[in-house]
């Protein structure tokens, strides 16, 4: 459960194949208890704390996996992995108070702290045990330069006995995914899973389950070493693609494994490209619409030596004449 700050998210979409958006979605903030928030309160000075320059609490260290998907309204929607890397929380459930902060901007005047809504983005949650050792959360944010603060701090058991705590500070740069032919993060996933019900979430909803999308659900792997027993898996969307005349798009999608041994590379192997066209979309898709080009390539890595590689990706707009590449590097490393 959470309070979010007001916003709206268009909804991203992410399966097998191309699917379209549709109207925004708004946020609909739910109230924490007076338990929750006192929970949450002794958060709000630590970050600040922190913030001003002063060392953060580190009872437990996290790792931050952050991605980007475009969202509607002018802004991005950053979902984000919060792995616990040493340490871990004893008791549940942990709250989690998460501020985005415009680098550079003055710090707003002192406001009513059961109100969130100084900064572009502002969010205070409520985890309970979590079965993966994650914790998923999400913003929204316009392009730009941001200091992210997260604060999680565990369920006090006994009176005076202080909780575990751990303050996050991470620089985030929100790109621009509005403006030209570009790409989302690509997401390199351990799982996707398909829900029949294809439950469409609301803004609030989404920040509890940042990784489900119309129904899918993703499990992104926070790894980048891989056995040869193993699949590699990336999935990610195309934006702002040309039309050709019959309003059908013209991309092309090349996956290039390349073998790495110090600075030198040697071509391993490629795959067959993906092409999405009026020969390959169904009857319905259009760009003019606003539908998305969902783009993915799994790859079994039994016939990869150990050793380091990078998959460069490369994606063509036919109908424009531009393409760019974007790299996954990885590591292959036993069975």
């Amino acid at each position: 459960m959470a309070v979010a700050r007001a916003s709206t998210l268009g909804n991203v979409l992410l399966a097998t194949t191309v699917l379209a958006t549709s109207a925004t979605v708004t946020v609909e903030p739910r109230t924490l208890t007076e338990e929750e928030w006192n929970q949450v309160r002794p958060l709000f000075k630590l970050v600040e704390e922190v913030a001003a320059g002063k060392p953060a609490a580190s009872d437990v260290r996290l790792a931050w996996h952050g991605y980007f998907l475009n969202a509607e309204a002018g802004v991005v929607f950053v979902p984000f992995t919060l792995s616990i890397e040493h340490g871990e929380f004893t008791s549940y459930p942990v709250a989690m108070y998460l501020r985005v902060v415009k680098r550079g901007a003055p710090a707003p005047a002192p406001g009513p702290r059961d109100a969130l809504a100084q900064y572009p983005f502002e969010d205070a949650a409520i985890f309970e045990r979590p079965r993966d050792g994650r914790m998923s959360r999400g913003f929204t944010a316009p392009p730009g330069e941001y200091d992210v603060y997260v604060g999680l701090t565990e369920k006090a058991t006994a009176e005076g006995t202080r909780p575990r705590t751990v303050v996050l500070k991470q620089e985030v740069t929100v790109p621009d995914l509005q403006s030209d032919f570009t790409v989302s993060s690509i997401f390199v996933v351990d799982k996707i899973e398909i829900d029949p019900g294809n439950r469409r979430l609301n803004f609030e909803e989404q920040l509890d389950e940042p990784y489900v999308w119309w129904g899918t659900r993703l499990t992104p792997a926070l790894r980048t070493t891989f056995g040869r027993g193993d699949k590699l898996s990336v999935t990610f969307l195309v934006y702002n693609v040309a039309a050709s005349s019959d309003d059908k798009p013209d991309v092309e999608v090349q996956y290039d494994f390349q073998r790495r041994a110090g600075t030198a590379e040697t071509f391993f192997i490629r795959t067959r490209p993906e092409l999405f066209n009026a020969h390959t979309l169904k009857r319905a898709f259009s760009v003019a619409a606003g539908d998305l080009i969902i783009a993915g390539q799994e790859m079994p890595l039994q016939r990869f030596r150990d050793g380091d590689y990078r998959l460069v990706i490369t994606v063509t707009d036919k109908a424009s004449g531009k393409s760019l590449t974007r790299d996954v590097p990885f590591t292959v490393r036993g069975s």
